[in-house]
């Protein structure tokens, strides 16, 4: 019989959460996104989710050791101009939530104040003061991760 884990806090070192594992063939015949796993098809493994992050439901990989690979892209507005780039990675129209963007000192509203058209640039819905200091913060959605 399973045992159910319900409001528990791990205090010491000595306990540790399993999950299931398997080569990437094996896994559950009908997946629910959320569902976790250790892939142990490659030498290193990796922690896996399923869910439904690229447009269809599949299984992605969790960023296993190492830093994530954040991206910071910087332009300056000259009051006329609305759309900047190329930044680093290009996000399809929706994906606006993937990026932390301020003009100047201010927080720009993803999909209010800026949006993607899936090319490199963001387009703000209202052009950026002149000299003002546009930082783009991105890739916050990635699971790459290089080995620190």
């Amino acid at each position: 019989m399973g045992r159910m884990l319900k409001n528990t806090v791990f205090k010491t070192a000595g306990h540790a959460l399993g999950v299931p594992n398997g080569t990437s063939s094996v896994g559950p015949d009908h997946a629910v996104n959320g569902q976790t796993r250790f892939n142990t098809t490659n030498s290193q493994g990796k922690l896996e989710f399923y869910g439904n992050i690229t447009g269809s439901p599949s299984w992605n990989a969790i960023a296993r050791e190492g830093n994530v690979l954040i991206v910071k892209d910087s332009f300056t507005g000259n009051g006329t101009q609305t759309m900047f780039g190329p930044m680093t990675y290009s996000y399809a129209s929706g994906r606006e939530a993937q990026a932390l963007i301020h003009a100047g000192t201010v927080y720009q509203i993803p999909g209010t104040n800026y949006s993607f058209f899936g090319n490199n640039y963001v387009n703000f819905s209202s052009a950026p003061s002149n000299g003002a200091a546009i930082t783009i913060i991105h890739n916050l959605a990635s699971t790459i991760s290089s080995i620190a």
